[in-house]
């Protein structure tokens, strides 16, 4: 099965717009996806409201109307791609006042909402940032209410300045916690192709990551592009299902009403 798990439309702030939920479904077609996830952001902070969300109902509502036009042609699934789902008890009152089929767990922003995409990092003391990057992300794991947590290696993109160049290498520990919490609350771990377009040319997380998730007992996985625009629909994917089988996974993990099916990898 060829699968899309993670993708954004106009309906995301930072998508290309306009965007329209069907124009990407039929992006998606035209990949050749079999299966494929629609998943805005909806982000939520500690100190400001999640003002930069664009009408997630909205969305929500078209794409359940896709799901239904277009179900001969490809399974739409309806998802949300939910930032700091552990800071506002209102992004957990969302998932349960809405019909979704999966809830991607993201960490975007720090306690104190600094955005991590957008920070300057050669102001900040780096090493104490990833520590204390880990402990955030052993917190939302924690608070739970998602069903993939998303992109472990996000900072990692943004990071790199002058001679610096961020590896989690030395965060091996805490890497471990997390993929520890990850298995034991049943999470997907996220193979992700963003990464392909930034400094790191290659998809994440880093492979000796899957492969410490997988000798750790790790079975759930899920892949996508990450597509913020129509042209990079299933960007990356097939480098995604290279290296989990390489890791020595021959399924993914789809969530249909927020229950996990294991499908064949790949084509």
């Amino acid at each position: 099965m060829q699968v899309d798990l993670h993708m954004h439309t106009g309906y995301s702030a930072d998508a290309a717009h306009p965007q329209r939920v069907e124009d990407k479904v039929r992006a998606g077609i035209a990949a050749g996806l079999d299966i494929m996830a629609i998943t805005d952001h909806l982000d939520f902070y500690r100190t400001r409201p999640p003002a930069e969300n664009r009408d997630p109902e909205g969305g929500l509502r078209e794409v359940w109307a896709a799901k239904r036009t277009f179900a001969d042609q490809i399974e739409v699934l309806a998802g949300i791609e939910i930032g700091q789902i552990h800071a506002d008890p209102a992004a957990d009152a969302f998932v349960r006042a809405h019909e979704l089929d999966m809830v991607i767990g993201s960490l975007h922003a720090m306690p104190n909402d600094l955005d991590i995409y957008f920070h300057d990092y050669t102001r900040l003391n780096c090493d104490a940032f990833l520590r204390a990057y880990f402990e955030e992300l052993l917190r939302m794991e924690r608070h739970g209410g998602f069903d993939v947590l998303a992109h472990i290696d996000y900072p990692l993109r943004v990071m790199r300045h002058g001679d610096y160049v961020p590896l989690f290498d030395q965060y091996m520990d805490r890497v471990e916690q997390v993929l520890r919490v990850c298995i034991d609350r049943g999470y997907a771990l996220e193979l992700n192709a963003a990464g392909l377009k930034g400094w790191q040319k290659k998809v994440g997380p880093p492979q000796n990551i899957l492969y410490e998730y997988r000798r750790m007992g790790g079975e759930r996985i899920s892949i996508g592009s990450d597509s913020h625009a129509l042209d990079n629909v299933a960007l990356g994917v097939p480098d995604c299902v290279q290296n989990a089988r390489d890791a020595g996974f021959d399924t993914v993990t789809v969530f249909r009403a927020r229950r996990p099916v294991m499908v064949p990898i790949g084509s």
